[in-house]
């Protein structure tokens, strides 16, 4: 999943991230939880698809030092997401039941399809952290979400193929459009 992070960012409000400009730096993540104790005045933004191993309802939880939200939209397009989850003061790392806020009420998801999903973070000083997990229909804990679980963010990927459309080979913008899915893969036929 994509983290991507804004150096210099005073305050502790996620409307305070600018995520219209250009991040500092990416990188990805594999697993749903961002590093600790890494700086002060800073934000990120950590943004992919989620893809749920079975169909039923899933609770999510976040936790993070200073404020964080996370969304999570009705299919893969990110136009789509609503907040499920906010914290407007601090956690413990990896701390999920402190406030009633940062745990959602439950979503129906279904297997098979993939889901965008965002997490907002703002951190001002002291110790800083942001994870996110959820439980399964069968009622096991997966906190944080694990990597096997989530899918990188694309972005404008209908722009990118329309482009490469009208500047390369038609087999070169054959490959581009490929994707796997969903992630991880599996072999054989889908159940």
């Amino acid at each position: 999943i994509l983290r991507e992070y804004w150096d210099g960012v005073q305050g502790n409000y996620v409307s305070q991230i600018p995520v219209d400009e250009e991040p500092t730096s990416t990188n990805q993540l594999t697993i749903f939880e961002g590093p600790t104790n890494i700086d002060t005045n800073y934000g990120t933004r950590i943004r992919g698809y989620i893809c749920p191993p079975a169909t039923g309802e899933y609770t999510f939880w976040i936790a993070s030092n200073d404020h964080s939200e996370l969304w999570l939209s009705t299919d893969d397009d990110p136009a789509n997401k609503v907040r499920i989850a906010y914290l407007t003061r601090a956690t413990a790392p990896r701390e999920w039941t402190k406030f009633v806020t940062q745990r959602s009420a439950p979503v129906l998801l279904e297997q098979g399809k993939r889901y965008y999903i965002e997490a907002l973070h703002k951190q001002g000083i002291g110790t800083d952290h942001i994870a996110v997990g959820w439980q399964l229909p069968d009622g096991a804990m997966e906190r944080p979400i694990p990597g096997n679980r989530l899918s990188p963010f694309e972005m404008n990927t209908a722009a990118m193929a329309s482009e490469t459309q009208s500047t390369s080979s038609p087999d070169a913008s054959m490959y581009s459009q490929i994707s796997v899915y969903p992630n991880p893969a599996q072999s054989g036929a889908p159940e």
